[in-house]
C-alpha cells in the first residue's frame, strides 16, 4: 500500500503516449477537465464513473443505449496493467519477495493513472489473461488492488493462452500498456511486434538478485514452483555461477534488443532496489521529450 510519501513523490508523474492510440495525440494527457472541453467529439455508450449531466437523452432513447457525449479535452488515456501470477513471481532470496514489489508497482501506476485523470483496468496472467479491474478511476479501486491480486487463482477466463495474444485481440482498445513479470518465457517476435505496434507497450521485468548474479555460497537447493521439483546450484563452483551469468545476459540483451527494436520501453527493477524511485527516474528518461 502506498502512503503518503510515495504518493508525493510520484504525484508529479502525468502519463504521456509516444505515439497517437486510436487517432488522439501523442504528448500529456492531463486531469479531465470537471466542467468537460468546448468540442463536441462523439458519442459512447455510458460507463461506470461518467457524470449523469453528460448523458444525450435523446440519443439515448433512439438507440436504446445510454450515451455520453464525448469533449475534446476529455481524450483519456486507456491503461491496462498486466501482473504476471506465474509460481516463478513468488520467489525470494531476500524480503520483499518479487510478487511483493509487483503489487506495489501496479498500485503504484494505478495511482498515477486516476492522478493524471485516466482511468485504468487491472489484468492477471499466467497462461491466459484475465481482468479483474475494468475502468477504474477512484482511489478506492487502486487500494483494492493488492488484494485482489493475492485471491486465490480462479479458472482462466480467457480463450486467449498468453498475455501477447490478449493484447493483440482487435477487442482490446488501443492503450498505454504495462506488463509487469520476471519474463523468462520466449516470446514470439511476431506477435510482439504485433503489440507493439497496436499500443504504446512498456516491460517491467522484476527480478530478485540472487536470479541476477548468483551468489559465491555453498550450493543452494532449490524448489521449481512449477513441478515441485528440486534442483541443486552449484552456487560454490566459480565456473558454473560464469556460464550462469553468461546466459542471464544473454536471454535479458535478447529481451531489451527485442524491445528497442519495436520501440518497447524496458525498465528492470531488482526486489533488492527502491524500486519507486526506479519508476520514477524511468518515467522522467523515457517520456524526456514528448
Amino acid at each position: 500500500m502506498l502512503d503518503s510519501k510515495s504518493r508525493s513523490l510520484l504525484a508529479s508523474i502525468f502519463l504521456r503516449t509516444r505515439k497517437a492510440l486510436e487517432g488522439r495525440p501523442s504528448g500529456p494527457m492531463k486531469a479531465r477537465i470537471p466542467c468537460g472541453g468546448i468540442d463536441f467529439v462523439k458519442l459512447r455508450e455510458y460507463e461506470p464513473g461518467d457524470e449523469v449531466r453528460h448523458i444525450d437523452w435523446k440519443s439515448s432513447s433512439r438507440s436504446g443505449k445510454v450515451l455520453v457525449k464525448k469533449f475534446m479535452h476529455d481524450q483519456e488515456i486507456s491503461i491496462q496493467i498486466f501482473a504476471c501470477t506465474s509460481p516463478s513471481m513468488f520467489y525470494s532470496s531476500t524480503d520483499p519477495f518479487k510478487f511483493e514489489v509487483l503489487i506495489e508497482l501496479a498500485t503504484a501506476l494505478g495511482w498515477i493513472a486516476i492522478n493524471s485523470g485516466n482511468r485504468f483496468s487491472l489484468l492477471k496472467f499466467d497462461e491466459g489473461a484475465e481482468q479483474v479491474i475494468k475502468n477504474a478511476s477512484s482511489e478506492k479501486q487502486v487500494q483494492a488492488m493488492g488484494a485482489i491480486l493475492l485471491r486465490p487463482k480462479q479458472p482462466c477466463k480467457s480463450l486467449n493462452p498468453g498475455v501477447w495474444k490478449t493484447l493483440a485481440e482487435k477487442q482490446m482498445p488501443r492503450s498505454m500498456v504495462f506488463v509487469l513479470s520476471d519474463f523468462y518465457e520466449p516470446i514470439d517476435p511476431a506477435l510482439f511486434s504485433a503489440c507493439a505496434n497496436r499500443h504504446d507497450l512498456h516491460l517491467i521485468r522484476i527480478l530478485d538478485p540472487r536470479e541476477i548474479t548468483l551468489p559465491d555460497a555453498p550450493d543452494i537447493l532449490c524448489k521449481n514452483l512449477g513441478n515441485n521439483q528440486f534442483r541443486l546450484i552449484r552456487s560454490s563452483d566459480k565456473d558454473f555461477r560464469n556460464q550462469y551469468l553468461e546466459l542471464f545476459t544473454e536471454h535479458e540483451n535478447k529481451l531489451v534488443g527485442l524491445c528497442k527494436s519495436k520501440g518497447v520501453g524496458f525498465l528492470r527493477i531488482s526486489t533488492s532496489e527502491p524500486f519507486l524511485t526506479s519508476l520514477i527516474n524511468y518515467f522522467n528518461q523515457t517520456f524526456k521529450g514528448y
